[in-house]
């Protein structure tokens, strides 16, 4: 007497609340068939967790009203802008600028470069590694440190630069033309002032007259 023979298989594997498996049973040429019941377990209500004062955080939170979110998302379409304008140039926002400081500094150091472009010194190793392959700089060993490089702006990064600037300037335009004229140079200060936090020895920035047109701190600024 041979022994009965098991296979697993899914008959269907289209999403269903609870996956039916049948286990065909071969007895004498003929299958037979079962179906495992599915399961009912209530779902657990993991909010009931949540402190109530997190809950009239979350109640109230709107993620449109949330500067880190609003600055992230101003940051891609500043990145799609510039992608979409200088597709054909193969270069980067990061890229462009270190051309430009490059071109304002020559002989400047791979660290040096990095604090200037606020970027982390392996990262900015690793781009300068590229672009040099690349024909954009040239990497010179230091005549004060021989740990260093002096890194100079190749020939083919200056007509790199000589193409790209003049759209770049417009493109920095037409971003802002998105803001009402009158907003636009406070728009810049605001970031700077994000960016460049006072250490506790600096006197506070001085305050800046509000542009016309422009609610004053404290005002309703809800349409009418």
């Amino acid at each position: 007497m041979t022994s009965p023979v098991f296979r697993v298989e899914i008959q269907d594997d289209r999403p269903r609340p609870h996956k039916e498996v049948r286990i065909l049973r071969l007895m004498n040429g003929k299958p037979k068939r079962t179906t495992t019941a599915p399961s009912h377990t209530k779902p657990v209500d993991v909010c009931a967790s949540v402190s109530p004062e997190s809950r009239r955080i979350l109640d109230a939170f709107h993620l449109g009203d949330v500067a880190t979110h609003l600055l992230r998302r101003a940051h891609f379409v500043a990145e799609e802008l510039f992608a979409q304008e200088f597709a054909q140039e193969s270069i980067t926002p990061r890229q462009k600028a270190a051309l430009v400081v490059l071109y304002q500094n020559p002989g400047i150091s791979q660290n040096a470069l990095a604090d200037k472009l606020f970027m982390d010194r392996n990262t900015v190793a690793e781009m300068v590694k590229r672009m040099a392959a690349s024909g954009l700089m040239n990497r010179r060993p230091s005549a004060t440190d021989q740990r260093a490089y002096e890194l100079h702006l190749a020939p083919q990064g200056a007509a790199l630069l000589d193409r790209v600037m003049p759209r770049d300037i417009a493109l920095e335009r037409m971003l802002l033309e998105r803001l009402p004229a009158e907003y636009r140079p406070l728009f810049i200060k605001c970031m700077r002032l994000i960016i460049e936090q006072p250490t506790e020895d600096e006197p506070p920035a001085p305050q800046e007259a509000v542009p016309r047109g422009m609610p004053k701190r404290g005002a309703s600024t809800s349409a009418t």
